[in-house]
């Protein structure tokens, strides 16, 4: 896989090409519907480049500001299913789907929907049946990519793999951000397979295309991590905490710390858990598994990610919040007991 990064605009090129676009949509009051809600896109978009949740939280305020004055239920009714499924709120963007659905809204922008809950929720065999119906009515980096994915999760990397290098393929612009986001999920599950090797030569692709993408680099510098890499790994991770307020940047950052026995990384560990405390009292479905990984890892605190992780099992019975939840647990009675206070 060589992917000419001259076939594409240049990514510094893309993200000011993006943020403009923010600015020129960015006045909330008096904008129409349709105005907003291509405003929020964009902003969840960039927050997703970025690791930036206040892009994100600033998305859902102008969603709730587009959908406040409409009268239109099945746009509402689409709109606030997606925002819910953004924040792994599942049952209710199942709920607001039907009702949109019921409304006249886009069966095909609905099925797109659905198809992502049901993967979320690990209903493989009704999500891959709409995935494959996308990917023919529409064959696109989009619906084949999306599928691609789903079938990574069942792992049928073969397959994946194939849909994968189909949907680049496919990609007929000039933008490297639907490339760059293939190549994201792509690295992603070849780490979760397991294989580093790959996943690098995945994350080395999009750097080339899009080097500011900060989740490319973190899920990077994690490869470079495991394979002992240390001064890489640092050197991956250190510049992204000036960008992203994710904390799960600052915890990789603790991480590679410790891996170097410098005693700093106690301090940077500490920060990335009151940084996900607080977000976890906002949205606490939206940030459970990754809390909980954390937890169970550098972040210490074993019973604190059993909680989280058997949350994030109640809302998508999948099996990677199966073997979270088995970890979880495992670690928990590894630890321990601490008197008078939770490990």
């Amino acid at each position: 896989m060589m992917i000419d990064p001259k076939r594409y605009t240049s990514g510094r090129i893309a993200l000011t090409n993006l943020s403009a676009s923010i600015e020129s949509l960015g006045s909330v009051e008096g904008a129409t519907f349709e105005s907003l809600v291509a405003l929020s896109n964009l902003l969840f978009l960039r927050g997703d480049l970025l690791g930036r949740i206040a892009d994100h939280d600033r998305a859902e305020e102008v969603a709730l500001a587009a959908v406040a004055p409409s009268q239109d239920v099945g746009k509402v009714s689409y709109t606030r299913a997606r925002l819910a499924a953004r924040f792994h709120r599942f049952e209710e963007a199942r709920e607001l789907l039907d009702r949109a659905l019921a409304a006249g809204d886009s069966r095909q922008e609905i099925d797109v929907e659905k198809a992502a809950l049901l993967q979320a929720t690990g209903k493989y065999k009704e999500a891959l049946a709409l995935r494959e119906k996308l990917a023919k009515e529409d064959p696109g980096i989009h619906t084949l990519g999306a599928l691609a994915t789903l079938l990574a999760e069942m792992d049928e990397w073969a397959a994946a793999e194939g849909r994968y290098t189909a949907a680049l393929d496919k990609d007929a612009g000039i933008s490297p951000i639907p490339c760059a986001q293939l190549l994201f999920e792509w690295g992603v599950n070849a780490m979760r397979r397991g294989d580093l090797d790959r996943a690098e030569i995945i994350f080395a692709e999009l750097e080339a295309i899009l080097p500011a993408h900060v989740p490319g680099r973190g899920h990077r510098a994690e490869v470079a991590l495991a394979c002992g890499e240390l001064d890489r790994a640092l050197a991956l991770i250190t510049p992204l905490l000036a960008i992203a307020d994710d904390p799960e940047y600052r915890a990789t950052y603790a991480e590679i710390l410790a891996a170097r026995r410098d005693s700093e990384f106690l301090i940077e560990a500490e920060r990335a858990a009151t940084e996900y405390e607080r977000l976890l009292a906002r949205r606490p479905e939206a940030y459970a598994d990754h809390a909980a990984a954390f937890f169970i890892g550098i972040g210490n605190r074993p019973r604190r990610a059993v909680e989280l992780a058997r949350a994030n099992w109640e809302v998508r019975d999948t099996t990677r919040s199966r073997r979270l939840l088995q970890k979880a647990l495992g670690k928990a009675q590894q630890a321990p007991v601490v008197h008078g206070g939770a490990a």
